[in-house]
């Protein structure tokens, strides 16, 4: 347990770059949100399923990797260190990026339309009420809170408070029983909320109230991972081939299901296949995705050790690189799939380089 493993650093670095992917696409995809930043007329199908099939795992990975390393974390450090830890690499992020980062975003929904007052009139005025939001950040209040949590349960239970023992294969039912909770909350409060839904307007926390209570038990079975020896040498580790087939297999029900969602989403079998398929499919890419890296990327040489090592930094200063650069494309006449490669590799090296000179600055390194 005392060895590193570079395999799950490069797996959330991985899931880093996918992010910025489905900003990209999203930027180029046929049926893109009305609200989005910045909506190229150039645009295609392909990037319509690239950014339905990528949204579906990251952010259920990313939780679950936060719970793995959280609780060992809070274990070795104790709960003022731990928090002096979260403070500086989470919160301060956080509100940083909502007051300084988040805004611009927000204000090149107007700028692309040529809609947009002046940005200090924007920022004093339409940010904080019809047009609050924490952009990419979100995840970051979402964090905090689950941090939050822990750390409440960690001071009264023993059983957390306890390093893991021994080895433990988990059950054939744990699946079974996982996706149908998961599946079960998203399907829950698809009875109130349509599935795309985010809630802004108690600022503090951003939130999509049909996965709120899925990304919580991913962060929780991370939490169980760790105490359960997963992953180890020792401990269980997913096999390739059966997952595979099931991630893929569902990506293709998720598909069709979600296709039916817009002209059908009121009726109830659709809502329960979505939901469904959708639980699935996280999970089966969480488990490929271990069971991949495990296998063919655990290591921190070369590519991966600086790209895992800025793939924080890449989240972080994505978002304004991605509309921006999305925003000075739009008068370029080419194609969808000439643009979007661009717009990729400019956004993620621009964010790449300027992590790595950030990180020569002794405080901003200690964040990043």
């Amino acid at each position: 347990m005392n060895q590193r493993m570079y395999f799950l650093d490069n797996l959330r670095a991985l899931v880093i770059f996918l992010v910025v992917v489905m900003h990209v696409s999203l930027c180029y995809m046929k049926y893109a949100p009305s609200w989005w930043f910045v909506i190229d007329p150039a645009q295609s199908m392909f990037f319509t399923y690239v950014v339905m099939l990528i949204d579906v795992p990251i952010m259920a990975i990313m939780f679950f990797l936060a719970g793995y390393f959280a609780l060992p974390s809070l274990q070795k450090h104790g709960m003022h260190r731990f928090w002096a830890g979260k403070l500086r690499r989470i919160v301060i992020p956080w509100v940083i990026g909502v007051l300084f980062l988040s805004p611009p975003a927000m204000y090149m929904i107007l700028l692309s339309r040529g809609k947009a007052p002046g940005y200090m009139e924007f920022w004093a005025g339409q940010f904080w009420t019809s047009m609050f939001s924490q952009s990419v950040f979100w995840f970051l209040g979402i964090l905090t809170l689950f941090y939050l949590i822990l750390s409440g349960f960690y001071r009264i239970s023993p059983r957390l408070q306890s390093p893991p023992r021994m080895s433990r294969m988990p059950s054939p039912l744990l699946p079974i029983l996982f996706i149908t909770a998961t599946a079960g909350i998203f399907l829950g409060m698809n009875q109130f909320f349509p599935v795309d839904t985010w809630i802004s307007r108690y600022y503090l926390i951003v939130f999509q109230p049909l996965r709120l209570g899925v990304y919580l038990l991913y962060f929780w079975l991370g939490i169980l991972a760790w105490k359960r020896n997963w992953f180890t040498r020792q401990g269980y580790t997913p096999k390739l081939f059966p997952w595979l087939v099931v991630c893929l297999v569902s990506a293709v029900v998720y598909l069709t299901f979600k296709g039916m969602m817009a002209p059908r989403g009121n009726e109830f079998p659709i809502q329960l296949g979505n939901a469904l398929a959708f639980n699935v499919f996280a999970y089966s890419t969480l488990m490929t995705g271990v069971a991949l890296f495990r296998r063919a990327i655990n290591n921190s040489g070369g590519f991966w050790k600086s790209f895992s090592a800025s793939s924080y930094g890449i989240y972080l200063f994505h978002s304004l690189a991605v509309y921006y650069g999305a925003y000075y494309l739009l008068n370029f006449k080419a194609s969808p799939f000439i643009k979007a490669p661009i717009l990729l590799i400019c956004s993620v090296l621009s964010c790449w380089v300027l992590t790595v000179a950030l990180k020569k600055v002794k405080v901003i390194a200690r964040i990043l």
